[in-house]
This record gives C-alpha cells, structure tokens and sequence, in this order.
C-alpha cells in the first residue's frame, strides 16, 4: 500500500496524467470536505470540489508541484507552487494568456491511510490574480 505522502504527491500532482478530477474520484472518500477561502465557497463537498477544480482548471491550465511532504499520523502537510496560464474564461473576466506562479500550503487528513476525507487548502489566489493583470498603459 502506497504511502499517504505518497498519495498525497499524487493528489497535488494531478495523478500522474494530471487529472484532479480522477483524483478526487479515485484517493477521496465519499463524504470528502475541502475548504479553502481563495474559492467561492469556502468549504464544500466532493461535488463540489469537483466542479470548482474543473472551472479553475478549465480557465488557467493548472499545475501543482508538490515542494515539500511532512506526514503525521493521519495528516500530510504539503508546501507547493502552483503555476497557471489565463485560457479561458473565469467570473467574468476573458482569458487574457498571461501566466501565474504562486505558492501554498494543504493539510490533507486521511482516513485508514488509504483515501483523503478532508483538506484544508490555503494558497495565494490573489497573488495570482495580480499576475495576470494586463500591464498598466505608459
């Protein structure tokens, strides 16, 4: 059986086809809860960490690299950069092409070492967003 740092890297990562979603259905347990205050609801179930992944991912082709694993008992605390190019839509806003790279921080707590129940996500979005700014005109 895999490690839960292990899974976790496979989690962030995307697994290895860099596929959140297939994550989500294949390391989460059914009652998963995400939290993470970047994103409009703070705190929503495994539908709903699906459907706010797939509309971040469609709008800035994510990618989540994994810098750092400290795991504890049930918990795995990761420190990761994720980079993102604008190309498509989000809240209004017309994909503009330019790129981001923000770092961030998640506490994944598992149950029987085998599948993710909950996650507490906290990373720069804002930080992000103002990368993506258009320069200011001269």
């Amino acid at each position: 059986m895999p490690s839960t740092k292990a899974l976790a890297r496979r989690f962030l990562e995307e697994t290895e086809h860099r596929d959140r979603l297939a994550a989500y259905d294949e390391l989460c347990t059914e009652d998963y809860r995400e939290h993470d205050p970047a994103m409009p609801e703070e705190t929503v179930d495994l539908a709903g960490a699906r459907r706010i992944y797939q509309e971040v991912l469609t709008a800035f082709a994510l990618r989540h690299t994994p810098e750092s694993l400290i795991a504890e008992d049930d918990l795995v605390a990761s420190r990761f950069t994720v980079r993102g190019r604008h190309v498509g839509a989000y809240q209004g806003f017309p994909p503009s092409g330019l790129t981001f790279a923000v770092g961030g921080q998640v506490t994944l707590r598992f149950v029987d070492r085998r599948r993710i129940a909950e996650a507490w996500f906290n990373w720069d979005f804002d930080g992000a967003l103002e990368q993506l700014r258009p320069p200011a005109a001269a």
